[in-house]
């Protein structure tokens, strides 16, 4: 059973929107612990100590801000300085392979106005997204009245030799493709023609937070 929990999410697709997923924190994978043991130095307890308390701190703020208003009310650029300050001290680099990406996430917040159209009019409450099985991707829209929308895809990480010239998105990029859609009115269930590919590079992830 995945633990579920909160992600502040940045999906980029033909042009970028900032979206916010988050919840309690079980202890780290045991591979993301390696991975910060290695990427921090051993002997480094106080240095280590303050990255901790400064991430706790600006992960704090970040979910602050995202629940302070509707997101047509709060400012996206300082939304955006948290999320690049997070970026700079995230845990470890190699995060679209990582096992804490595999979980059920909670949307936060979001730009998005296909998604928060479902809010502003009272459709639905929660939206989750899960990534799951190593490439399985589902962003489910649950309605309050019951039913929902679903959207599944495949998920894979780029090879460094696909001719991508970006180094900066090497480690922390994960290609998407929708694959089936389905729209649950409760009296009859729909299936809608899937549309939508692209990529999203997760700039930050612990085992409480996800911002890409």
């Amino acid at each position: 059973m995945m633990k579920i929990q909160k992600l502040i999410l940045c999906l980029l697709t033909t042009a970028p929107f900032a979206s916010a997923f988050s919840a309690p924190s079980p202890a780290a994978s045991f591979l993301d612990s390696i991975a910060s043991i290695f990427q921090n130095g051993p002997g480094n307890n106080n240095s280590n100590k303050g990255l901790a308390q400064k991430r706790s701190q600006l992960k704090s703020d970040l979910l602050e801000l995202c629940s302070s208003g509707k997101p047509n009310e709060i400012d996206r650029k300082d939304v955006e300085i948290i999320m690049e300050e997070l970026a700079q001290i995230r845990p470890f680099d190699n995060t679209a392979s990582s096992p804490s990406l595999q979980k059920e996430w909670i949307l936060a917040w979001t730009t998005e106005k296909e998604i928060n159209i479902f809010s502003e009019w009272n459709i639905s409450g929660e939206v989750t997204q899960t990534i799951q099985n190593g490439d399985e991707l589902i962003n489910l829209i649950p309605f309050k009245k019951g039913g929902g929308l679903s959207v599944n895809g495949v998920l894979s990480v780029p090879v460094d030799d696909d001719g991508d010239d970006d180094s900066s998105s090497r480690g922390i990029r994960t290609n998407f493709e929708f694959s089936s859609a389905t729209l649950d009115l409760n009296f009859v269930k729909l299936t809608l023609p899937p549309v939508g590919k692209g990529w999203f590079d997760t700039i930050y992830l612990d085992e409480e937070l996800r911002v890409d």
